[in-house]
């Protein structure tokens, strides 16, 4: 009979996701993840593989949260622009409330190992892809229902939101002044 496994594998990679985001992925060594993650070595190379495999392991779970995040705001039966806002808020507001302005853990890793990892490029581009698609429906939902102007472009408009999405999580992790932010994102709702 096969001993129980004592360790939950889903809260080890959320522990770790935790340690490559604030270290990044050359800055975090396989003690700092036993460590956080209460897993000696041998088990974690047994239950994650190797230490590239844990991060893109970490890196997909991150996506997959965010994108299960924008469709559930993105289905909620309210006005285009409103839900729009609601992400940008969002964004903003749960970097400033970071403790340690970690930003986006996407955003981090592109800037660190997207020209230097094919596998991490290909994860960041499908992510910029799926965020897009997500955005132009809701866009298309927009135009349908007479919210957005139906002659703008989805697909651009999709793209210059995700643009501003990635850039709101990098300037909130510096940028204290909440009130001046939520202005800005009063200038970007008025491009759509």
């Amino acid at each position: 009979m096969a001993r129980p496994k004592k360790f939950d594998d889903a809260a080890g990679l959320q522990k770790a996701l935790n340690v490559f985001w604030k270290k990044g992925y050359a800055g975090t060594s396989i003690s700092d993840l036993t460590a956080s993650m209460d897993i000696n070595a041998p088990s974690l190379y047994a239950t994650y593989g190797d230490k590239h495999r844990l991060f893109v392991s970490a890196l997909q779970a991150y996506m997959q949260a965010q994108h299960t995040w924008m469709r559930q705001a993105v289905a909620e039966n309210k006005p285009v622009k409103d839900i729009i806002r609601f992400l940008l808020a969002s964004l903003v507001d749960d970097t400033l409330a970071d403790p340690e302005r970690r930003g986006c853990f996407m955003v981090n890793t592109v800037t660190e190992m997207a020209n230097q990892d094919t596998q991490v490029f290909t994860i960041a581009a499908d992510n910029e892809h799926q965020v897009r698609s997500i955005l132009a429906d809701l866009i298309r939902k927009g135009q349908a229902a007479g919210e957005i102007d139906a002659g703008k472009d989805a697909d651009i408009l999709a793209s210059f939101l995700f643009i501003n999405f990635m850039g709101i999580r990098v300037i909130a992790a510096t940028n204290n002044d909440k009130k001046h932010l939520h202005k800005a994102l009063d200038v970007i709702l008025s491009a759509i």
